[in-house]
């Protein structure tokens, strides 16, 4: 059962679309402010969100699914973000993280997921089942998510770090 097309379908297409949108220049690695690193796993997380409350006959099982593509999307974002390398324009603030495809798979993802949904919702009949498209939004939403937070992580701790004269950068032997 799926219920029919509504404004929440056509709200995760726009979501959808303004993640992929606002993932562009970090996926050409442009330099970008913090705070743009984390507008497009707000965009999936909120997504992922919608696409589960879609789900009408949830249950233990369907719950457990999206948590565990949360959960493992979280992960593997998490050692793509610490793996990737950037770099820090400390004069205008601005990050410029390694050009990668990754993230512009996962946006294109998203928005191929609320196509599903949005496609389903006008059928009126599943084209992939409800369960199942929630949970692929949630493991994308974790991967952008704990990739972002691995990056601001990393790039917090690089804005803090404070190399003396006499110590080479990275170190913390001093010179020889």
């Amino acid at each position: 059962m799926i219920a029919p097309l509504s404004l929440s379908n056509v709200l995760t297409v726009f979501m959808a679309v303004a993640c992929l949108w606002s993932i562009a220049p970090q996926a050409r690695g442009d330099g970008v402010k913090m705070w743009r690193v984390a507008v497009p796993p707000g965009f999936a997380t909120a997504q992922a969100l919608v696409l589960l409350a879609g789900v009408f006959d949830a249950t233990f099982v369907h719950d457990a699914e999206w948590l565990a593509g949360g959960v493992v999307g979280a992960l593997l974002g998490r050692m793509r973000g610490w793996a990737l390398s950037f770099d820090l324009d400390r004069a205008r603030a601005l990050i410029k993280v390694q050009p990668s495809i990754d993230i512009h798979l996962a946006a294109l993802g998203l928005v191929v997921l609320a196509a599903i949904d949005f496609t389903s919702a006008s059928f009126e009949e599943p084209i992939v089942a409800t369960d199942f498209v929630a949970a692929g939004a949630a493991f994308l939403a974790g991967y952008l998510g704990c990739r972002a937070l691995a990056i601001a992580v990393r790039i917090s701790r690089a804005a803090n770090a404070t190399s003396s004269p006499s110590t080479p950068a990275g170190t913390s032997l001093p010179p020889s």
